[in-house]
């Protein structure tokens, strides 16, 4: 739906707020704010030879249910609780979008049984 906006981001480094920003911009859709969101990828270990660590990270949207995923990469670190991603520059290696079903604004209230 979005690639091929999402290749001009992919393979730039940027802050996580400014990556919020871009899908944003790109989507048009105010993306939710986000605390904690990120997971590491856990498929890529152990590997102790490179030198960086590969995370995902979800974007959701105020408007709808769809949302934007996310693989970016960080200069590895010792530990887990040393990555600040709040600071922290990554890598965007792949971003894809997840259309779900339904906007919300066709969501019922009601509930029949």
């Amino acid at each position: 739906m979005h690639e091929n906006k999402f290749n001009i981001v992919e393979g730039r480094v940027m802050s996580l707020e400014e990556l919020r920003h871009e899908v944003g911009e790109i989507t048009g859709m105010r993306v939710k704010r986000f605390e904690g969101m990120e997971s590491r990828v856990v498929a890529q270990k152990p590997s102790p030879d490179q030198e960086f660590e590969t995370f995902n990270v979800r974007f959701d949207f105020e408007e709808s249910y769809d949302f934007v995923d996310v693989v970016f990469t960080a200069d590895k670190k010792s530990r887990i609780e040393d990555y600040d991603f709040e600071k922290d520059k990554v890598k965007v290696q792949l971003m894809s979008y997840k259309r779900m079903d339904a906007p919300k604004e066709y969501e019922s209230s009601k509930v029949e049984e």
